[in-house]
């Protein structure tokens, strides 16, 4: 995915797990910092992970920016795993961005690199479709062991 002089088609494509757990969250996970905040490592994803996190509490903007947001927590033990942005603020929106809007914080969540159709090499961005046709069962087929690892 490219967003205007920036690229992010050499990005690692990642599974991300709840770490409580173990709950595979998405399975089209990127490494990201916050665009507020660069300190600050996150995951990130471009598209809604279905029946793995709901909205949990009241939406709230941020003290950095003005990114208005919503809490998202696993479905499975409840836990808060990251954050829905759902109005970006101008700011961000004209900030070096990978167009997603789903993010995971690195401490409530783990990444396992996903391999390419050899099962050999890491996913990359560039080489991953725009919509992936797959069914909650399907996301994946990562066994619970895979995922604890």
């Amino acid at each position: 995915m490219t967003t205007g002089s920036c690229s992010f088609e050499d990005r690692c494509v990642s599974v991300l797990c709840c770490r409580f757990c173990q709950q595979v969250l998405s399975s089209r996970g990127m490494k990201a910092v916050l665009l507020a905040d660069t300190e600050i490592d996150l995951f990130s994803t471009d598209i809604p992970p279905t029946n793995a996190v709901d909205f949990i509490g009241r939406s709230y903007f941020t003290e950095i920016c003005k990114c208005k947001l919503k809490d998202i927590a696993c479905l499975k033990c409840g836990n808060i795993v990251g954050y829905h942005v759902i109005v970006p603020c101008s700011s961000c929106l004209l900030s070096c961005n990978n167009g997603h809007f789903w993010m995971f914080h690195s401490q409530a969540v783990y990444d396992i690199n996903r391999l390419d159709s050899t099962g050999v090499n890491a996913l990359l961005w560039g080489n991953l479709p725009e919509i992936e046709e797959s069914t909650d069962e399907d996301v994946l087929d990562i066994s619970a062991e895979e995922c604890i690892r």
